[in-house]
C-alpha cells in the first residue's frame, strides 16, 4: 500500500497530508512554520500522524526557501564571472524603473561589483571563436575569488548560449581551483539568448544553490535518521517535481514552488468540477497569489522577474504575488491613511489574536473582531493554540480605530476592504490586463484565509462562481501530492523561420526527448509513465518578446511553412490580430519530459472533530447577522447551502456573504453562486 506525504512550507503554516492509495484516506496536519529551522515545522507535522516514517513511499515538498533567500538578500557570497568588458552587465540591465515617473529606484543586485571579475575570451553570435579563452586570466581570477571568501560562483560569457566550450572548461577549472565551492555555469541552466536576463539567472542560482541544498540535503537526512529510505521530491516553479539531490543544483528552478503546487491543485478541482476556465486566489498568512488557469492548463511564463531588476528566465507558472495575508499588518501612516501590508506578522510573534507576543493588527484580528473566526475556534492541529479575541481587539483599538476615530466594526471592516482591493486588483493584473474577463473564469479560493474573502472577492471582480476544495487551508501540499516530476529542455536558434530545416529541428527536439527519458528512467519511470511536449518559442523581427507554439509530442516534419503555420495560429489566439507579412524567428526549441506519478483521489481530508452546528453573530458589508455555523465534514454531497452562513474546518474557515449560495460537489468541494 502506498504511502505519500505532501508537505508546504509557509510563512505562517506549515501543512502536511497524508494520503493512503490502498483506502483513499486524506489526513491533515497544520502546523506553526519554524523560521530558520524549517525542517522542525515539516517533522512536527509528520509525527501527528503516528505513522513511521519508514513506511513512507514519497515525500513530496513546496519549499520558499529559495524565494526568501533571494527577497531578503540571505544566499551565499556570491561572484560573477564573465568576458572581459562586460563586468557591468548586473548594474546596466534594462534600464527601467520601478515606478514609471519616479527619479529613484531601490535595485540591488545579488552580486556587487567589487565581486564581479573578467576572464580574456571571446566567442561572437554566430558561435566562432574570436579569443580563446586565456589560461592566465582564469587562474588569476581563482586567485581573486580565492581571496574574496566567496562560497558560490555564476560563470556567465558572452554567446555561451551558442557555443558553450570556453565556459564549460572555465567552470571545470574554477571547480577544479576552488574545492569547496559551488560553481554555476549559465549553459547549465539557462543556455538562451538574453545577456541580462542569462546573467541574472545564472547568479540568482548560484546565490541560492548553497542554501538550498543545505536545507534538503537537512531534511534529507532527518528524514532519513528516521526511517526514510527514498528520495525527498521538490516542486519546480513549473509545475512538476524533481529530486532534491537535482533541486539543489537547479535551486532557481524551486523560486515558486508553494505557489506552483497551489496553482496545480485549483486546475485539478476545477476541471473536476466541470470548471476549466479557473482563477486560482491562494491567500496565506503571508501573501497572496494569483493565476491564470484558462482551459485547466495553468498558464506558463519562460521569464518572470521574482523582484525588482531580477528577471528570471527559466519555465514557471506565471504567478502575480502581492503582501496580503491573514498577517499583513494594518497601520495608519503619517498621513491618517490605512495601510494593510506588505508587511506581515508571519508564525512569529504572528497576528495579536494568536497570543504569541504579537500586538500590531492584522487581516486576521479584524475577521476575529467581525465573528468570521470564532475566539473558541481551532486553527490548525498544533496542540495548545487558542487565540485571544480581547488581544485582537486591543490591536485594532490602539492602531487603527482611535488613529483614525472610528468604532471597533468600522475599523475591522476598513481592514477587510482594504485588503480586499488589493487583492481584488491582483486578479484584474492576470486577467483584465491581459485581454481575459474574470466574469468568465470561477475563483478557487484556498490558502488558510483564502475561503474568507473569495466570495467577496468574487463580487468585486465581477465573478459569479467560486470553488472552494475539500481541503483549502493545505492546498498547496495536495498539489505536491498529484504533481507529476517533470524536466524542461531547451535549445537557443535565433535565425529565421525560413532558415530552419525540418532535420534541423528533429534533431534538437529528439536530442531533448531522449535526455528527458533517460533521466527519468533513473528515476525510476517506464517508458509507458513518460509524456513529452514540445514547444517553440517564436517571434515576429525585431519585436522584445516571444511567444510560445506548442507542437506537441511530434518532432518531425516541422517545415518552415508548417512553423509558420502554427505561429499565426497561436500569435492570432492571442492577440486577436495577425502580421503576415513580418519575418518570423525562432528563438528556441523546448521539451517538455513528465513522469506520471499515481493518482491521487479528490477526497475531503478525514477530522476528529464533529462539533454540532449551531450559530453567531458576524458583521458584514451590511450589517450584522446572526448565521448558521457548520462543519465541513457535516457537509453532504449534493446538499445546498444558502449565505449567511459560516463553515469550519480545522485549515481554514469557509465565509459565505450575503446574497451567496453553495452546493456541495461529490468531491466534497463546495461550488459558491455569487449575486452579479
Amino acid at each position: 500500500m502506498e504511502i505519500v506525504a505532501g508537505i508546504d512550507v509557509g510563512g505562517t503554516f506549515t501543512d502536511v497530508l497524508l494520503y493512503h492509495a490502498g483506502t483513499g484516506e486524506l489526513r491533515l496536519a497544520k502546523v506553526f512554520s519554524t523560521p530558520g529551522r524549517h525542517a522542525d515545522g515539516l517533522l512536527t507535522g509528520l509525527r501527528q500522524f503516528d505513522v513511521p516514517l519508514a513506511e513512507l513511499d514519497a515525500v513530496v515538498h513546496g519549499t520558499t526557501v529559495a524565494t526568501n533567500a533571494v527577497l531578503e538578500r540571505k544566499g551565499s557570497r556570491t561572484a560573477l564571472v564573465t568576458t572581459r568588458g562586460f563586468r557591468d552587465v548586473l548594474e546596466l540591465r534594462r534600464r527601467d524603473r520601478p515606478t514609471t515617473y519616479g527619479l529613484t529606484g531601490t535595485y540591488r543586485p545579488l552580486v556587487p561589483r567589487s565581486l564581479s571579475f573578467e576572464v580574456d575570451e571571446r566567442v561572437d553570435a554566430q558561435g566562432r571563436v574570436i579569443e580563446p579563452l586565456s589560461r592566465e586570466s582564469v587562474e588569476a581570477v581563482a586567485t581573486s575569488l580565492r581571496g574574496s571568501g566567496v562560497e558560490s560562483v555564476a560563470v556567465c560569457l558572452i554567446n555561451s548560449y551558442v557555443n558553450a566550450d570556453h565556459e564549460r572548461s572555465l567552470a571545470e577549472e574554477l571547480r577544479r581551483l576552488l574545492p569547496g565551492v559551488e560553481v554555476t555555469a549559465s549553459y547549465e541552466v539557462c543556455p538562451e539568448l538574453g545577456e541580462f536576463e542569462r546573467a541574472t539567472t545564472t547568479v540568482a542560482n548560484a546565490f541560492v544553490r548553497a542554501p538550498m541544498s543545505r536545507y534538503l540535503g537537512a531534511v534529507q537526512q532527518r528524514l532519513e535518521d528516521q526511517g526514510f529510505a527514498r528520495d525527498v521530491q521538490v516542486m519546480q516553479s513549473n509545475g512538476g517535481l524533481i529530486p532534491a539531490r537535482r533541486a539543489g543544483e537547479l535551486a532557481v528552478r524551486t523560486l515558486l514552488s508553494g505557489p506552483a503546487a497551489g496553482t496545480v491543485a485549483a486546475a485539478a478541482f476545477g476541471e473536476a468540477a466541470g470548471l476549466p476556465d479557473v482563477i486560482s486566489c491562494d491567500m496565506g498568512g503571508t501573501s497572496f497569489d494569483v493565476a491564470l488557469i484558462p482551459g485547466g492548463c495553468p498558464a506558463v511564463t519562460a521569464e518572470s522577474a521574482i523582484d525588482y531588476g531580477i528577471p528570471i528566465k527559466v519555465p514557471m507558472i506565471d504567478i502575480t504575488t502581492i503582501g496580503a495575508g491573514g498577517g499583513s499588518i494594518a497601520s495608519v501612516d503619517r498621513a491618517g491613511i490605512l495601510q494593510v501590508g506588505p508587511e506581515s506578522a508571519g508564525s512569529d510573534p504572528g497576528p495579536a489574536c494568536y497570543g504569541r507576543g504579537g500586538t500590531r493588527p492584522t487581516v486576521t484580528d479584524a475577521n476575529i473582531v467581525l465573528g468570521r473566526i470564532a475566539a473558541d475556534q481551532r486553527l490548525g492541529t498544533q496542540g495548545g493554540f487558542v487565540l485571544d479575541r480581547d488581544a485582537a481587539v486591543e490591536a485594532i483599538r490602539s492602531h487603527v480605530a482611535e488613529p483614525l476615530g472610528l468604532d471597533m466594526t468600522a475599523a475591522a471592516l476598513a481592514i477587510i476592504r482594504f485588503a480586499n482591493e488589493k487583492m481584488a486588483n491582483a486578479i484584474r493584473m492576470v486577467s483584465v490586463d491581459k485581454g481575459h474577463d474574470p466574469r468568465e473564469f470561477a475563483l478557487v479560493g484556498f490558502g488558510g484565509a483564502g475561503p474568507m474573502h473569495v466570495a467577496e472577492l468574487a463580487s468585486a471582480v465581477g465573478a459569479t462562481t467560486v470553488l472552494v476544495p475539500p481541503h483549502p487551508g493545505a492546498l498547496s501540499a495536495y498539489g505536491c501530492l498529484i504533481a507529476d516530476v517533470k524536466y524542461d529542455y531547451v535549445t537557443a536558434v535565433g535565425s529565421d523561420v525560413a532558415e530552419c530545416t525540418a532535420g534541423g529541428v528533429e534533431r534538437v527536439l529528439a536530442d531533448q526527448a531522449e535526455l528527458g527519458r533517460k533521466t527519468l528512467e533513473a528515476d525510476g519511470f517506464t517508458e509507458q509513465d513518460v509524456a513529452v511536449e514540445h514547444i517553440a518559442e517564436m517571434s515576429f523581427s525585431k519585436q522584445l518578446y516571444s511567444i510560445r507554439v506548442p507542437l506537441g509530442d511530434e518532432r518531425e516534419a516541422w517545415t518552415p511553412d508548417r512553423l509558420t503555420e502554427e505561429f499565426h495560429r497561436q500569435y492570432l489566439a492571442i492577440y486577436h490580430g495577425r502580421n503576415p507579412s513580418g519575418t518570423i524567428r525562432l528563438i528556441s526549441l523546448r521539451t517538455v519530459v513528465t513522469g506520471k506519478r499515481q493518482a491521487v483521489k479528490q477526497v475531503m481530508a478525514t477530522s476528529t472533530e464533529h462539533a454540532p452546528a449551531h450559530e453567531r453573530t458576524v458583521v458584514f458589508g451590511d450589517g450584522t447577522h446572526t448565521v448558521p455555523v457548520l462543519r465541513r465534514e457535516s457537509l453532504l454531497p449534493g446538499q445546498h447551502l444558502q449565505g449567511p452562513l459560516v463553515v469550519e474546518q480545522s485549515d481554514t474557515t469557509i465565509v459565505l456573504p450575503p446574497a451567496t449560495s453553495a452546493t456541495v460537489h461529490e468531491n466534497g468541494s463546495l461550488i459558491v453562486k455569487v449575486a452579479s
